[in-house]
């Protein structure tokens, strides 16, 4: 009887097991990590005027988030190229330059997110991008530092992040009613932004910019504040004071010249001090704050600073129009981000500390990112542009920084501060 039970029993322990293992096989066939492998077709499609841009050496970056795999490969004649991947949900973004029109270069970029390449594919993946056109710009970022030093005490100090823009052209620029916020969320997200639209199948940043917390402004009536060209406007993002004389790896930011972002609204003494007093009547004006923070939040791992202009009915009322804020998509908080149309952006840099994050910058103002990992962090390091040496010789010597709206090609780290030298 009991050998009955034994035999019974493991014929049912063998059927269990067999009904595990099918589910398991199951569930590795629709896994999309699974070996194996899918060829990915890319056609790149420039803007309507812009077809005979079309030409071989597009850049394009294919990235895999999971594993921080980048994949670096160049159009042909025909704007296409293919490359073979194994199975994943890849990143690809794609940089090309054209032809100066009238002294302005155009840019053709774009990102798409969340390429999926999966087993149950039948054949290869076609992947039509349609390229989005900008120009360089006038006004840029040419510096960031974010990620803080060290006191003598070898403890971290983050209270001294500044941003340097930058006049690349060979007229003057302004600052009056330029303004400065960050890209929703704080940090670069490690799951796609909640502000894309679905595309093919495909995810792709919206075109309207969410700003987070806070939007400042240069003062000014148009005129008062010229910048020369090659001149830079150093903001101090916080503390405005000189952090050197506790902190030689830090840097000084009451400097005369330079701007601060500061309002009494923010309480925070630690982060926002009265700012020093060579930075009398240099403050920042803050049109507009979300929430009840009591320190501007910028992010010391991967913030996605933008600068830009409101051409319409004025700053301060478009951003305080209930009609031009809306709440994260798809969450019940009652946080409220103002919408940027990204064709009023000048520019923009996103940031990560990890490749395998996720862009909230649309591509048409960066088409990649500058990376910064955590091992830099609290060392005096920035996020700096390159020089452009022909841009720079054709302008007498006069430097001009790359600026393909792609910050993987035009920013590296540099080991201090510039502000210092």
């Amino acid at each position: 009887m009991k050998k009955v039970f034994y035999t019974i029993s493991v014929l049912v322990l063998i059927g269990l097991l067999a009904s595990c293992q099918q589910k398991l096989n199951d569930l590795v066939d629709s896994n999309p990590y699974a070996e194996g492998s899918r060829k990915l077709n890319i056609n790149l499609i420039y803007p309507e005027g812009f077809e005979h841009e079309q030409k071989a050496g597009a850049e394009i970056t294919v990235t895999n988030p999971s594993n921080g795999a980048v994949y670096n490969i160049l159009s042909d004649d025909n704007g296409k190229a293919s490359i073979d991947l194994q199975y994943g949900f890849y990143r690809v973004a794609v940089t090309d330059k054209g032809t100066p029109v009238s002294g302005a270069i155009p840019m053709f970029n774009k990102s798409v997110d969340q390429v999926r390449l999966i087993d149950t594919l039948k054949g290869d993946l076609n992947l039509n991008i349609d390229l989005i056109v900008s120009y360089s710009g006038q006004l840029i970022i040419k510096e960031l530092y974010y990620r803080g030093s060290k006191g003598l005490d070898n403890k971290n100090f983050n209270y001294d992040k500044y941003i340097a823009l930058y006049n690349n052209s060979n007229e003057v620029a302004y600052l009056d009613s330029v303004c400065f916020g960050v890209v929703e969320p704080y940090n670069a997200p490690t799951s796609p932004s909640a502000w894309t639209y679905i595309v093919d199948g495909q995810s792709v940043l919206r075109d309207t910019i969410p700003i987070v917390e806070a939007v400042w402004q240069f003062p000014g009536s148009g005129t008062s504040y010229p910048l020369q060209p090659g001149e830079q406007a150093v903001v101090a993002l916080t503390a405005a004071i000189d952090h050197t004389i506790l902190r030689p790896m830090s840097v000084n930011l009451d400097v005369p010249g330079y701007w601060v972002c500061y309002n009494q609204r923010y309480t925070n003494a630690s982060y926002h001090p009265s700012p020093g007093p060579n930075l009398e009547g240099r403050w920042l004006d803050l049109l507009w704050k979300e929430g009840t923070a009591t320190a501007y939040p910028f992010s010391v791992s991967s913030p996605a600073p933008v600068i830009f202009r409101i051409p319409t009915v004025g700053a301060h009322a478009y951003v305080n129009d209930p009609a031009n804020r809306s709440r994260k998509p798809g969450s019940s908080s009652s946080t409220e981000y103002v919408l940027i149309p990204s064709s009023w952006v000048l520019d923009g840099v996103e940031c990560f500390d990890r490749s395998t994050k996720n862009k909230r910058i649309p591509a048409s103002i960066d088409a990649t990112y500058a990376l910064m990992e955590s091992e830099h962090a609290n060392l005096g390091k920035t996020i700096h542009r390159k020089i452009d040496p022909i841009a720079t010789a054709a302008a007498g010597g006069r430097i001009v920084y790359m600026d393909t709206n792609n910050s993987a090609n035009d920013f590296y780290i540099r080991e201090s501060q510039s502000i210092k030298e």
